[in-house]
């Protein structure tokens, strides 16, 4: 029996792939994981998804357990919206496609 070997990239990029799952709006999603797993990130990345969607900030509900996680993404969210505010196309298409997992549809209008 062989076995092959795991590199840190590997194991990197699909955790990476699985919280870009995660933040998929389009999917049921429950997150539940350790200290320092990116579970902030997977919350923030799904509300801008839901906003680049067209859904209003308003009619989107979050549910954190502590005021301070509260905080946090909401710190988040607008340091992202505040960047892609100032950046040129080629800085939004990258912010997109790392966002995404995948570069946006040519042509394609975000609410």
């Amino acid at each position: 029996m062989s076995f092959e070997a795991i590199t840190p990239d590997a194991v990197i990029a699909r955790a990476t792939r699985f919280q870009q799952d995660a933040a998929n709006p389009r999917a049921s999603a429950w997150v539940e994981a350790s200290a320092g797993s990116g579970k902030t990130k997977v919350l923030t990345d799904r509300v801008l998804r839901l906003m680049l969607d067209g859904v209003a900030p308003g009619r989107i509900l979050c549910l954190t357990f502590t005021k301070a996680a509260a905080a946090e993404m909401n710190l988040r969210i607008n340091a992202e919206l505040g960047r892609w505010a100032i950046q040129d196309d080629a800085g939004i298409e990258n912010a997109l496609t790392a966002l995404l997992g995948a570069a946006p549809e040519p042509g394609r209008t975000l609410a």
